[in-house]
């Protein structure tokens, strides 16, 4: 059996697996991290760490996912899907969408029979959004371990304006994370619009 594993999947865990273990080895491993054995790493330790990236976006994901529901939870209705039929539905008068009547996932299952590059696309801004949710708890992460290197060290100042820095980029990427969240569902409403259309129900008219 074949294993099919997308670029953007790959990315959407790889990087922000990445931010992690960077985060783990500067708490315990700084010494090794400024090493020359460190800058001098062949291909193969350094696809092992790719590698553990990977499997490390995998393991913080879900807890990636509990840090953007946290934020998200001023969003009314039933939740920033609902919301986004409601801004499509206002945009255009003329439809109604019935959320709770069907699922995303099913209208995303229809379009990718229908139209698979479409499909593809609006997969890509789901993607992103996973990678960013990722990014911003690990740079959560990082806020935590300056203000650990603060408390310990001598250079008091500057750990404590990284890890204010951090934190700031945190919240502006886990702000990001739902902003690209918002366009994935409104991408897969807007595309079950348009391959159910029909030629009659095209606002475009023709003078003679």
């Amino acid at each position: 059996m074949g294993i099919s594993l997308s670029l953007y999947d790959f990315f959407a865990h790889l990087v922000p697996g990445g931010v992690f273990l960077a985060a783990f080895l500067y708490a315990f491993a700084e010494a090794w991290l400024r090493s020359p054995e460190f800058a001098q790493l062949s291909t193969l330790p350094l696809m092992g760490i790719a590698l553990i990236s990977y499997v490390l976006g995998y393991v913080v994901d879900p807890i990636g996912n509990r840090w953007y529901r946290f934020f998200r939870r001023n969003i009314p209705l039933y939740g920033i899907s609902a919301q986004a039929a409601k801004d499509l539905c206002q945009l255009y008068p003329g439809i109604r969408i019935e959320v709770q009547a069907m699922g995303w996932y099913v209208l995303l299952a229809y379009i990718k029979r229908r139209n698979l590059p479409m499909a593809q696309e609006i997969e890509q801004l789901n993607v992103t959004h996973i990678m960013l949710r990722g990014l911003s708890l690990g740079l959560l992460l990082f806020s935590v371990v300056f203000c650990g290197k603060a408390m310990v060290g001598t250079r008091t100042l500057p750990y404590i304006l990284l890890s204010l820095l951090s934190m700031g980029m945190s919240y502006v990427l886990i702000q990001e994370a739902i902003k690209f969240r918002i366009w994935f569902y409104k991408s897969i409403y807007q595309s079950t619009l348009a391959l159910t259309l029909k030629p009659g129900q095209l606002p475009v008219t023709y003078s003679s």
